[in-house]
């Protein structure tokens, strides 16, 4: 290989290099390097377009907050009409991915340096080329992650809303027995108002503390917990739909179960959630049965086990289970639900697991440590 032919040969392979880079702040400030490296100038500037087709500095080297406007200017003209173009201390590069210009490089020397030479134009020009196929790549994956985070959050607040239109509707019916009762001073319109109203309270607690089991920085807060207590609140608070449904509840701990460690309300949740999805399994099944029970593993762990004799599920459903979103209710599941399962049981540094045959019926079962541990 010729003397010549080595530049060319060295931009080929910064060109993997670039291909290799997967962050876009990462690759322009590694262009620019690159460039001076075999174009020496004293300084170098990177301009991006924005959408108004105006472009805008990106990032300079070495740093500098002010632009000349005169090089400002020239560089929206190269911009504009796509060209290479050496003027005397300026080289500016016009990066073109596609067919279409997405921004300009410019390397400027000092009035009492040499103009650059036919060469540098062509070693930047291929440099230029190379860094604008690379960027674009990563510009048009960045752009596509952008645009799932926000469909993932449009279909958060969707779920979300779902789920606060339930409790709303409720709230509904406890504000309107309770206005019926004082208006027509009814004791028990009154008192199935306000029962009502408690119970919407509670709801919304629990749903507001879910919401903020599944972000980055929540943190239990582990106490004392009497799962026998936990079981009776929860038997108490879905007596009302599973006696609608025909459902039997059946929550018992152990002979002997002792007092553990973690955080009670969460707990209350998990169960909470996995009961309801047992309750919307059945179809008219006879001698319909959800049973929680609560029983000691071993010395250090224990397991919660939530039992249905309804529907079951398919292999196909059970892998995707504790997925963000996944439900099998269509409109009427959020998907968050096994969500809080799945969380609740990691922040226990415990785990969950599923067991389901199609017609026979599902079982989950928690196992958690008996004494929680930071």
């Amino acid at each position: 290989m010729s003397a010549s032919e080595k530049p060319y040969q060295a931009t080929h392979e910064i060109g993997r290099v670039y291909d290799a880079i997967t962050d876009s702040k990462v690759l322009v400030n590694f262009f620019l390097t690159t460039a001076l490296q075999f174009i020496p100038a004293a300084q170098s500037y990177l301009f991006l377009a924005a959408k108004n087709k105006t472009l805008l500095l990106e990032v300079s080297v070495p740093l500098t907050v002010e632009v000349p406007s005169d090089l400002a200017a020239e560089a929206q003209k190269i911009f504009e009409d796509g060209k290479l173009r050496v003027g005397k201390g300026r080289m500016f590069l016009p990066l073109i991915a596609r067919n279409s210009v997405m921004g300009v490089a410019c390397l400027e020397r000092t009035a009492e340096a040499p103009g650059f030479t036919s060469q540098e134009a062509e070693i930047g020009f291929d440099l230029a080329s190379e860094f604008s196929g690379a960027l674009k790549n990563i510009l048009l994956f960045e752009e596509n992650m952008k645009m799932e985070r926000l469909a993932a959050v449009g279909q958060a607040m969707g779920m979300v809303v779902h789920e606060i239109r339930n409790i709303m509707q409720l709230a509904r019916f406890s504000d309107e027995m309770t206005r019926i009762g004082l208006k027509e001073k009814n004791e028990k319109f009154l008192t199935t108002g306000l029962s009502k109203m408690t119970k919407t309270l509670k709801e919304m607690d629990g749903f507001i503390g879910e919401m903020l089991s599944l972000t980055k920085d929540y943190q239990l807060e582990p106490e004392n917990v009497d799962l026998s207590a936990i079981l009776e609140e929860l038997q108490s608070d879905l007596a009302e739909q599973a006696h609608r449904y025909r459902i039997k509840l059946d929550f018992k701990t152990d002979p002997g179960f002792p007092v553990v460690e973690g955080d009670g309300r969460s707990l209350y949740r998990a169960l909470l959630n996995l009961v309801k999805n047992a309750l919307e399994a059945f179809q008219d099944n006879k001698d319909a049965c959800i049973k929680i029970r609560a029983r000691i593993k071993d010395d250090e762990h224990y397991e919660l086990i939530v039992e249905d004799n309804a529907s079951g599920m398919s292999e196909e459903v059970r892998a995707k289970l504790f997925e963000a979103f996944f439900s099998t209710k269509g409109k009427r599941g959020t998907g968050l639900g096994l969500m809080v399962v799945a969380r609740t049981a990691k922040m226990h540094q415990g785990s969950v697991k599923v067991e389901s045959q199609l017609g026979v019926g599902t079982k989950f079962i928690l196992t958690l440590p008996c004494i929680f541990r930071e």
